[in-house]
């Protein structure tokens, strides 16, 4: 299940936002007991700037009932920020935590693109963004030091911390030509392609009508590792040193073409191509 996922970062307002404290003083609210918390999660991560915690996307568990969302939505204890555009609700883990999934989420680390390890935070609370474009549950963490500079993304439940790797963006005009055409695509119907390095490799995606790629070139070799399976198209994307099936796991942003519709995916190889985890979930 996909989380309700709005397409810009949510508002703080520094007069009725509160400094709810450090990691280093702050108690870990336990996860509800049907949780079994022995998945690893992967996921973009954001700052709320007026009280330097962090937050990332919650999914619904498996077995939540659709019919009682509104009342859910309407489970929080305080409203930390209210404009005209946006609503930010604080809840109580204990009360709602049962309808989330909160496996690996109890303890997060905190990295740049580089994969460098920046900071480690704890769970705080759930909190409920409305915005004009979209609703969602987000998952606010207090962290050791919110000082870092360019959080990219958090993993949580890792035993080992993540091996650093070159990876960057660039553009390149002939590369762009070799990868349509190993699609047997045209550029009329291009609205996205992006070059990313990645260690000794290069990976890019590829976004044409409703359909997104990612293609791999190696040594003017070309392979096709993703092909979406409904209509998508691919923002943008960050690796994850971490491996699995001998290929570094892949986060990317994502839309569904002419609408505000966005998401994010774990991709993780199967051996053969890439495909989306279940809630950003890996074992």
């Amino acid at each position: 299940m996909i989380a309700l996922t709005a397409c810009s970062t949510p508002k703080t307002n520094e007069n009725q936002s509160k400094d709810l404290g450090s990691a280093d003083s702050l108690t870990s609210p336990s996860l509800p007991e049907n949780q079994v918390d022995s998945l690893i999660y992967i996921g973009y991560v954001w700052r709320f700037e007026d009280n330097n915690s962090f937050y990332t996307d919650l999914y619904f568990a498996d077995n939540f009932d659709y019919d009682i969302y509104d009342e859910v939505t309407k489970m929080g204890d305080q409203v930390i920020f209210k404009d005209e555009e946006v609503k930010r609700t604080r809840m109580n883990i204990e009360k709602i935590g049962q309808y989330f999934n909160l496996s690996g989420l109890q303890q997060i680390d905190i990295y740049n693109r580089k994969n460098q390890k920046l900071t480690t935070g704890r769970l705080s609370h759930i909190e409920f963004v409305e915005d004009l474009i979209e609703n969602k549950f987000v998952a606010v963490f207090q962290v050791n030091d919110p000082n870092v500079s360019d959080p990219i993304f958090c993993i949580g439940n890792s035993r080992d911390d993540l091996t650093q790797i070159e990876f960057s963006s660039y553009e390149d005009e002939k590369l762009k030509s070799e990868v349509l055409e190993f699609l047997g695509l045209g550029a009329a119907h291009l609205w996205g392609i992006s070059h990313y390095r990645l260690n000794n490799l290069t990976i890019s995606t590829i976004s044409v009508d409703t359909t997104a790629y990612i293609v791999e070139t190696l040594d003017s070799s070309h392979k096709t590792l993703y092909r979406s399976r409904s209509s998508e198209g691919i923002h943008g994307v960050t690796a994850i040193s971490k491996e699995i099936n001998g290929r570094q796991i892949l986060l990317s942003e994502c839309g569904m073409p002419e609408t505000d519709m966005t998401w994010t995916s774990v991709l993780i190889f199967n051996g053969t191509e890439y495909e989306p985890s279940k809630d950003h979930r890996v074992k």
